[in-house]
């Protein structure tokens, strides 16, 4: 019987080596920091830069299409659809299926989801796992296996049918490499940066200025000349003369050269971070050395430089997990897209434009277009346009009468 007082099983990720090295006090970098996957997010750059890229491809839904000989046609009702677009598991949204898979991968450089099947041989969910829970074997026959502990410390072997493995910037071919330790040095002195930064704060001088005098002061007399300055504070008294007693002199303090210094290091560390995830900086909120003329722009950049690599792994490695069957004769061929129309979706007068131009051209049909737009087709609308034929028929109309009148003439 179920008990709504009953206290709540609490579960938890276990430690990893990398995370208890840290707490150690242990650095594997020339700038004394323990750099590993979970502590290069701390980061705010890193942070920036695998947010925006899991999250982008995390919104983009992705569809299942059957190749035929004149084109391609969308699936709807198909298992690999239903755990793309609807319920990947029991625990997740395919948002966050994506957006974990994805983030593992872009801080791991691999990241790893259980497949499960059916009796039919049909997948009905992808489950994934910290990629520090799975240890993977090979056989002598060159299988490999793949060793998951669970939260529950419960830890069973898997085929390699069984799991989807994305992997990122493989050297061998099969295990992925971490941007985070191939770059370990640049993440670890970014790290340096940020704790030098917050010891300074804690520890260091932050006085706006300093008052000097050739007398003693004692501390009534200190007190004095502190609290002779207290009219003068703030911006409503900006521009103000201050008046002091005696010898006294006051003396602003502004930044230093190592202060400046330490705020263009980390200005660089951003730019670091963005070269090893091959985005633009604008992305991770620096507009310093902005080039492009507006945000569409960016976006066909940001898709065409940053996404578009790492759209293509994950749909070869979905098709290759889900769809490839080894031991079927069928001839049939799927393909797996992510839909980026509404990454490079434009304003509403540019978008119309272009929609004008493919429906005079027959490349689209205004049910098409209206599809497009979320809105319900109409009777009529699946005809495409002929305005094409008659452009055609009327240039070679002209044509036809301008030879005619040269020979004419001749």
């Amino acid at each position: 019987m179920w008990n709504p007082f009953r206290r709540k099983e609490q579960r938890s990720e276990p430690t990893t080596i990398e995370e208890l090295l840290s707490y150690m006090g242990v650095n594997n970098t020339g700038a004394g920091e323990f750099v590993s996957p979970q502590t290069a997010e701390s980061l705010p750059a890193v942070m920036n830069a695998v947010t925006v890229i899991s999250e982008a491809v995390a919104s983009m839904p992705c569809y299942l299409y059957a190749l035929k000989e004149d084109g391609r046609e969308r699936i709807y009702r198909h298992p690999v659809e239903y755990l793309l677009n609807e319920m990947p598991n029991r625990s997740q949204t395919p948002y966050q299926f994506k957006n974990t898979m994805m983030r593992h991968c872009l801080l791991n450089g691999n990241a790893y989801a259980v497949i499960e099947w059916n009796n039919k041989g049909e997948p009905i969910s992808l489950t994934p796992y910290q990629p520090s829970a799975v240890n993977i074997f090979r056989k002598v026959t060159g299988e490999y296996i793949y060793q998951i502990t669970d939260l529950n410390g419960v830890t069973k072997n898997y085929l390699q049918d069984e799991i989807l493995h994305l992997r990122h910037s493989s050297v061998d071919g099969f295990m992925g490499r971490s941007p985070i330790t191939v770059c370990r040095e640049t993440v670890g002195l970014g790290l340096a940066q940020q704790r030098h930064g917050a010891a300074i704060m804690k520890n260091g001088l932050m006085a706006s200025g300093l008052i000097s005098t050739a007398e003693w002061l004692d501390d009534a007399k200190a007190q004095k000349a502190v609290k002779a300055l207290e009219p003068y504070k703030g911006a409503k008294n900006a521009g103000k003369t201050p008046i002091l007693e005696g010898s006294m002199e006051y003396k602003q303090l502004g930044m230093t050269n190592q202060d400046a210094e330490w705020l263009a290091s980390r200005t660089f560390t951003i730019s670091d971070i963005a070269r090893i995830y091959n985005i633009s900086p604008i992305f991770l909120q620096d507009y310093s050395n902005s080039s492009y003329a507006n945000f569409s722009e960016a976006s066909r950049a940001f898709l065409s430089q940053t996404l578009r690599p790492w759209l293509t792994n994950f749909e070869q490695q979905l098709k290759d997990a889900l769809m490839i069957d080894l031991g079927s004769n069928s001839n049939k061929r799927y393909l797996i897209e992510f839909d980026t129309s509404d990454l490079l979706r434009t304003s509403q007068s540019e978008r119309f434009s272009s929609y004008d131009v493919a429906i005079k051209a027959g490349v689209m049909s205004p049910n098409e277009v209206r599809r497009r737009e979320g809105l319900p087709p109409y009777d009529g609308g699946d005809e495409f346009s002929q305005a094409w034929k008659q452009t055609v028929e009327v240039k070679r109309g002209d044509e036809q009468e301008q030879g005619a009148s040269n020979g004419e003439n001749a």
